[in-house]
């Protein structure tokens, strides 16, 4: 069955209803009855009927994105109507929302999507893994203060959509911007650098009012974002015959990456958590079967034993996890230290404990696409980032070099202890 539209454009025809995913964001060809509509499997509801001007379209909320330098972008309201501020950053992944908005990297920040059209495969559902983390998040909650697309498509469209973007705003009260220029917006990111800016909601006359705009910066953001407690994650159980008696106890990663230990001893990584995200768990447990232990930011872990610590990504300027630092340096001055293998913020970490230093980037790395060389073979890596500090390259002590560098800014991505 196909359904009719009644449209504004010179050619109306019927619509396949198996379209609506990619044309209900375009206002000016059509728009559903309903304005937040889940379609699965590409059909609508029964009662579902498309209309030309409806209503709500007419009863938008208008609201604006206003930065530090005077610049206002309009656009419309389609997540929670409260104002905000924070820093405004871009993301340059084509697909990835779910987990972007989920990233505690985000913590204080406002998220322009440089991908113009977003929300169409909705949101997934909260189920959790068997880890008790939930499947298709990185974290249990939003942690960004806003979100800023251009074109967001009210019917969302996949087999495991549960509600649309919009809705899960609301339920997380964030709020949310469309019909803004995020073009231009990142152009002008790229050319001033980072800045501030704010969420104006014009149906909430305190929102349009001046005020001071809240830098994210000058905090401890690890701090807002960490677990308060530890966590232990056990691997799987090996399969009987996976390990040869007489033999270090092994898994295979797909890559062909290995973790091993004596026989019959599974390896144990003591994870510092400044804002992991869930995937990281879920691959050094499920994919390289270590027992991992996950501490809060501010964890004393200097006197423990592991056999590897992992620093992970985080939200923030890195100088303020003081404590962290000097728990990293602790463990980096026993007689035999163990590995220490930093992502992130947790390359900053590792950095600043063998006395290097950090900068604030101009706009910082954020997308899925970023391009890194890797020093030693000069290979290249497509790699996912968010970050908005780097190490120092100058500042690396003598028996420290760099490890991988950005392709596009030739930015530090990754430090090496010359042994």
């Amino acid at each position: 069955a196909q359904a009719t539209a009644t449209s504004t454009c010179p050619d109306s025809r019927p619509i396949d209803p198996a379209l609506l995913p990619e044309l209900s964001s375009t206002c000016c060809l059509m728009a559903p009855a309903d304005p937040e509509m889940t379609v699965s499997n590409g059909r609508l509801p029964s009662d579902g009927v498309l209309q030309a001007s409806p209503a709500w379209l007419e009863a938008r909320t208008r609201a604006s994105l206003e930065l530090a330098d005077g610049s206002v972008f309009q656009g419309f309201s389609f997540g929670h109507e409260a104002p905000t501020s924070g820093e405004v950053v871009f993301n340059t992944g084509m697909v990835g929302y779910p987990e972007s908005l989920t990233d505690p990297s985000y913590a204080g920040q406002i998220l322009v999507i440089t991908f113009p059209l977003v929300g169409n495969y909705g949101v997934p559902s909260d189920e959790r893994d068997e880890l008790g983390l939930l499947r298709y998040f990185e974290s249990d909650r939003i942690h960004l203060k806003a979100v800023v697309i251009q074109d967001y498509s009210f019917v969302s469209s996949h087999y495991t959509a549960r509600k649309t973007l919009g809705e899960w705003l609301k339920e997380q009260k964030i709020p949310g911007i469309y019909g803004v220029d995020t073009r231009a917006v990142t152009k002008l990111i790229r050319q001033h650098g980072a800045i501030l800016g704010k969420v104006a909601i014009h149906s909430d006359a305190k929102s349009l009012d001046a005020g001071e705009l809240d830098d994210p910066n000058k905090r401890n953001l690890s701090a807002q974002v960490s677990r308060t407690e530890p966590q232990v994650f056990l691997p799987p159980s090996l399969d009987a015959g996976a390990i040869v008696a007489g033999s270090p106890e092994r898994s295979t990663t797909p890559n062909g990456e290995t973790a091993s230990t004596a026989p019959g001893r599974t390896v144990h990584i003591l994870a510092v958590d400044c804002g992991i995200k869930n995937n990281i768990i879920r691959y050094l447990v499920n994919v390289l079967r270590a027992k991992v232990t996950v501490v809060p930011w501010d964890y004393d872990f200097s006197k423990e034993e592991f056999d590897g610590l992992f620093l992970s990504n985080g939200p923030g300027d890195p100088t303020h996890c003081a404590k962290t630092i000097s728990h990293i340096q602790a463990v980096m001055q026993r007689p035999k230290p163990p590995p220490i293998f930093g992502i992130c913020l947790g390359n900053q970490l590792l950095a600043l404990a063998a006395g290097a230093k950090t900068y604030k980037m101009k706009f910082g790395n954020r997308g899925m696409n970023q391009p890194c060389v890797d020093l030693r073979t000069t290979r290249c890596y497509i790699t996912p980032q968010n970050h908005g500090y780097a190490v120092d390259n100058h500042s690396l002590p003598s028996e420290w070099a760099p490890l991988m560098v950005n392709a596009n800014d030739g930015s530090n991505e990754g430090i090496i202890h010359q042994m």
